[in-house]
């Protein structure tokens, strides 16, 4: 089995990986594992209706609260499958997944941005129906400014 790292990056990615305590017959099968997580992780996502923040952590964007979250959870769950497949101890599982996460994460993106149906689903989106209108927007603002101001009207009036 191949490594999915860059071609100039394989030596170094192996040596950083037998560093941190993988023997060498283990770093495929370590490899293997957190692709197929990875993989298991976005088809679950995706169909639990995380679309947009699962593309979000794949593209490394975990800095709002959402995407932060899932991306937690990712690892959680690739330190418990290291620790169980592989055999690892917490520490050991928690550096192989720091080295090896991104440069998974890249590759699915790079796979999912090449896959013709998943760039097909992604343009047939509806966002638009989604969003709310100009004029929805300005009525939310618009009661949301009375509410604050104290500006009753005469519902408000009556439910006092």
């Amino acid at each position: 089995m191949s490594l999915p790292f860059l071609k100039k990056s394989h030596a170094h990615a192996a040596r950083l990986l037998h560093t941190a305590g993988l023997t060498i017959s283990q770093i495929p099968h370590a490899i293997q594992v957190v692709r197929d997580t990875v993989e298991t992780w976005v088809t679950r996502e995706v169909a639990n209706g995380h679309a947009t923040e699962t593309l979000q952590v794949l593209k490394g964007q975990v800095q709002e609260k959402g995407p932060r979250i899932l991306f937690e959870q990712l690892r959680e769950l690739v330190l418990v499958r290291l620790m169980i497949h592989l055999g690892l101890k917490s520490a050991l599982a928690s550096s192989v997944a720091a080295l090896l996460l991104p440069f998974i994460l890249m590759r699915v993106l790079d796979s999912l941005r090449s896959h013709p149906e998943v760039a097909n689903w992604w343009g047939n989106q509806s966002w638009k129906e989604h969003l709310p209108t100009v004029e929805d927007l300005k009525a939310k603002l618009d009661a949301v400014t009375q509410a604050i101001t104290g500006k009753n009207t005469k519902d408000d009036l009556i439910v006092s």
